[in-house]
């Protein structure tokens, strides 16, 4: 069970891990660089992936997901406290 309950709780922060950089990439365009050999169209795509991370925009959907990770972390132990109790 409680192997369970770690699987479900890492599982919801590899979500937002993931939901994040998803957003993150999309965000920086990187999948619209057409060939990726160069080192300079490399060196683009992390230039403009750095710029978002300083951005308000990527940010404030970021605080949601991680938000509402924590919403399913609390639940969680709320839910094997009260098993134990």
């Amino acid at each position: 069970m409680e192997v369970l309950l770690q699987l479900l709780v890492a599982g919801a922060w590899m979500v937002t891990l993931a939901n994040s950089l998803r957003r993150l990439l999309r965000l920086a365009r990187v999948s619209h660089l057409q060939r990726w050999d160069s080192d300079i169209r490399v060196r683009s795509g992390l230039n403009r992936i750095w710029w978002w991370l300083g951005q308000e925009e990527f940010w404030g959907a970021a605080r949601y997901d991680v938000a509402h990770a924590l919403q399913i972390s609390l639940l969680v132990f709320l839910f094997v406290w009260r098993m134990a109790s």
